[in-house]
């Protein structure tokens, strides 16, 4: 047995009146010409003084906050609400009772511009609330709004919970409360955790008329607040779209709580209403039984991912089987990893896992299914319990890459170098590696040429998607060439100054080739890979008559594809003076 640690409703006391009212609401319909039935749900402790009878409430005209009318509404029979609680390993305490009077009015109330609203006010809370400062000084406001011509074209019906709330919850353990609504005319609900509205008992214990509006909000002791109103430790969440609830409580003692609901038509809010609510954590005595969690479960890709169970229990003294069933489209074995029809938790072991895990079989098949289903007995009632993960496996498509081929750029004027690259298929998001160029994970990246080696550069960029699949592109050329530039004068006379015919940039390009021509057109001198080694002589070695000659200079590189046509694209030529004193 585990001690954990129980809530349930805690009282309002009303000094010697005590009627240990324990929380409620008010809600109503439209019932045309009209005429409105006003619904009050008011929930006690069956150990209290009784309901008040008649119970008093009062309508204002919301324009202007003035009294409308005080109405009286004779108490019906009151039902006493059974304890549902949905595990037999959690024994409640019997002494929990509480009882529910719906009290039921009609009025008739014309249309306004800006309609009204309705009140029941009730003093006062308990001492021993540990959520709220001086508990005794404050009571319970319980108020809703009808919504006049000017919000609303009809008649509003306004929302109401559909459930009454739980009488027991354990701590240590989650509760997934259904809190959600109903709302006739299909107005749209948002539900969130809000401080729960209250009066002064300068007020009375029971005000008549009530107190008009705007009304007061309990304070709340440090620590404790709308969102946190079991205090540190302890956690409450409303899903705001669907009332859901999950309330894991810590502490012990008795705290107050309140959940509020707006109607939204059209986008505009017409009315906002809230349950006030009332806990008492105690201790009581659970029994754990064993638990299967389901991981995974969903839209898996071939060799990406895995799913299935986390069986975990408390109890090792003795081995259990657990009996497991398998069906779809997917085969057993061949399109993912065997999985047998029985579980063997031997003694000592507390959990293990079953995994589900699918093969890359490269052929594209579409979707598969797999229905994956857990069978574990209930060990507090003897049942079995199904736990079925539902599975579709996808082909998983190779990765394509793209990237530009090739791309020139010069260092010498600090251009930058933007390179990109493009993917597709495999599982995005995807991330880069860019080599030999230190980069961030992009597609597209810029640096400065200055980095880059002369001439030819090779880049390759790895792209790996989320499946950790890779693919390299094709090699990135970056040719790191800028424009040849050619002497037009050389000094030719040995002293070590201008004596050699000297072409700027010769080293970025895979060859360069150059002839010098004399005023005849004869070829004086020619070198098809020249490395700027020329001083002024002629192919036999002797030094050429000062004067002026004719070049061509031709860079070339892999990049281009020349040919006799288009070799007078890149061809730089001119003429270049010999002085010799």
């Amino acid at each position: 047995m585990n001690k954990i640690i129980l809530i349930t409703f805690l009282f309002l006391s009303y000094f010697s009146n005590a009627s240990h009212i324990v929380g409620g609401e008010v809600y109503y319909d439209s019932l045309g010409n009209n005429q409105y039935r006003i619904v009050f749900e008011i929930y006690r402790d069956c150990s209290g003084a009784g309901y008040d009878n008649p119970m008093e409430y009062t309508i204002f005209n919301a324009n202007d906050n003035s009294i409308f009318t005080t109405r009286q509404i004779f108490l019906p029979i009151p039902d006493t609400l059974p304890i549902i609680y949905d595990d037999p390993c959690v024994t409640p305490p019997s002494d929990v009772c509480v009882e529910r009077a719906i009290y039921v009015d009609t009025v008739t109330l014309a249309t306004t511009p800006s309609g009204y609203y309705i009140t029941y006010q009730r003093c006062c809370w308990a001492a021993n609330i540990l959520n709220i400062v001086d508990p005794g000084d404050w009571g319970i406001t319980i108020t809703t709004q009808i919504p006049g011509s000017d919000l609303v074209s009809a008649d509003n019906n306004s929302a109401r919970f559909n459930e009454y709330p739980p009488i027991v919850l354990c701590s240590g353990q989650t509760l997934n409360f259904d809190h959600s609504a109903y709302d006739e005319d299909g107005d749209s609900l948002v539900y969130s955790l809000c401080t729960p509205q209250t009066h002064y008992i300068t007020d009375g214990v029971m005000p008549n008329p009530e107190q008009a509006a705007p009304y007061a909000f309990i304070p709340w002791e440090t620590g404790f607040s709308d969102i946190q109103p079991f205090g540190p430790g302890s956690s409450i969440t409303i899903d705001p779209q669907t009332g859901m609830m999950d309330i894991t409580p810590n502490l012990t003692g008795t705290y107050v709580a309140a959940v509020c609901v707006e109607e939204w038509r059209d986008g505009v809010l017409i009315n906002t209403k809230s349950r006030t609510f009332g806990y008492r954590i105690v201790v009581c005595d659970v029994i754990e039984p064993m638990e299967v969690d389901v991981f995974g479960q969903g839209t898996l890709i071939e060799d990406c991912g895995s799913a299935g169970f986390v069986v975990i229990r408390e109890d090792t003294t003795t081995s259990i089987d657990l009996q497991i069933f398998i069906s779809g489209t997917a085969t057993n074995g061949v399109d993912y990893n065997f999985i047998g029809d029985t579980l063997t938790l031997p003694i000592g072991v507390a959990s293990d896992t079953l995994v589900i895990t699918p093969f890359l079989d490269g052929i594209t098949e579409g979707d598969e299914t797999i229905i994956f289903s857990v069978v574990v007995e209930n060990i507090c009632d003897g049942t079995y319990d199904t736990t079925t993960a539902y599975i579709t496996i996808v082909d998983y498509i190779n990765m394509t890459i793209n990237s530009e081929d090739s791309l020139n750029v010069c260092d010498e004027t600090g251009e930058m170098v933007m390179l990109w690259t493009s993917v597709g298929q495999g599982v995005p998001p995807y991330g880069y590696f860019w080599e030999p160029i230190p980069s961030v994970s992009n597609d597209t990246i810029t640096f400065s040429s200055t980095i880059l080696d002369d001439n030819l550069n090779t880049i390759y960029v790895t792209a790996i998607d989320q499946c950790g699949k890779t693919i390299q592109s094709e090699p990135i050329l970056v040719y790191n060439q800028c424009p040849v530039v050619v002497p037009n004068v050389i000094t030719a006379n040995g002293d070590g100054i201008n004596d050699l015919f000297i072409v700027k940039n010769l080293e970025d390009y895979d060859r360069v080739s150059l002839q010098i021509l004399n005023r005849w057109g004869n070829v004086v001198y020619e070198n098809e890979n020249y490395q700027n080694n020329w001083d002024g002589r002629d192919k036999g070695g002797n030094e050429l008559v000062e004067g002026v000659y004719y070049y061509l200079v031709v860079p070339e590189s892999e990049k281009y594809p020349y040919n006799e046509i288009e070799r007078t694209k890149y061809t730089i030529h001119g003429f270049v003076h010999i002085v010799r004193d």
